[in-house]
């Protein structure tokens, strides 16, 4: 395994991810691609973009530091490692991105929902499940 794409939000639930990736990466000497996604949709109307794009750089500038503390993790067991911003629909980015770049492994966390709130409520990790072809862990 060469390449893992870790992806998060900066939630607690999403930090429980680096111990496991700093693992894997060690193990077998793996780059790890570190992801953000500033989530957007267009579908959500006039007043939901005007609303993101008056908070964009706000966004950009919390995106920018969750993956800096992030990378900081890595780069401590020397662990090579890179960032990536991006801004769109989260599993559509990171489905994207892993099939694109061939991504052997992607991680991410999970919410822990049950069967029918995980149903009702969708979740990131539940539809980049759904719509990926590569290998994906999801840390609970």
């Amino acid at each position: 395994m060469d390449k893992i794409l870790l992806a998060t939000d900066g939630s607690k639930h999403s930090t429980k991810t680096i111990a496991e990736t700093i693992e894997l990466a060690n193990k077998f000497n793996a780059e790890v691609t570190i992801l953000y996604v500033i989530e957007v949709n267009p579908q959500q109307g006039y007043d939901f973009f005007s609303a993101y794009k008056s908070k964009e750089k706000e966004l950009e500038n919390t995106g920018n530091k969750i993956l800096e503390n992030t990378t900081q993790s890595f780069r401590e067991q020397g662990i090579t490692v890179n960032t990536r911003l991006e801004k769109g629909n989260p599993a559509d980015i990171i489905c994207e991105i892993a099939e694109k770049e061939n991504f052997e492994l992607v991680i991410l966390g999970g919410r822990g929902l049950g069967k029918i709130s995980g149903i009702i409520l969708g979740s990131v990790s539940n539809a980049v499940a759904n719509c990926i072809k590569k290998n994906i862990m999801i840390i609970k």
